[in-house]
């Protein structure tokens, strides 16, 4: 089972985002960082992250397949989730955690804890 985590903001963020640019919201500055540079690390040291669902796979590239064509029945939603994309961090059945990177995946040098 692989876990996937994300970045979600509030109703109140998105819309202060709107009003004051996406500097003015910390988690989402956070979100752009890892998801336009795949560095995670500001989100990870906020505890931005949720853990979103656990996806049924045998490998990490079976998970992103999973996590945006299905089928359904391999992914336990535990709350909103998107589709997986760059800047998600995934933790693999032995508990190691990688960030989706533009190509693949890299290792996340920090561990996010839930």
């Amino acid at each position: 089972m692989f876990k996937l985590f994300q970045v979600h903001l509030t109703d109140e963020e998105v819309a202060q985002v709107n009003a004051t640019g996406h500097d003015s919201v910390p988690k989402q500055k956070a979100r752009l960082q890892a998801s336009v540079f795949g560095d995670p690390s500001e989100a990870i040291a906020g505890r931005f992250f949720e853990h979103v669902s656990n996806i049924e796979a045998s490998s990490l590239e079976q998970a992103f397949h999973v996590a945006n064509m299905g089928p359904e029945e391999k992914i336990e939603r535990l709350g909103p989730m998107f589709s997986m994309s760059v800047g998600d961090v995934v933790e693999d059945p032995a508990g190691k955690q990688w960030v989706v990177a533009s190509c693949g995946f890299d290792p996340v040098a920090e561990k996010i804890v839930c």
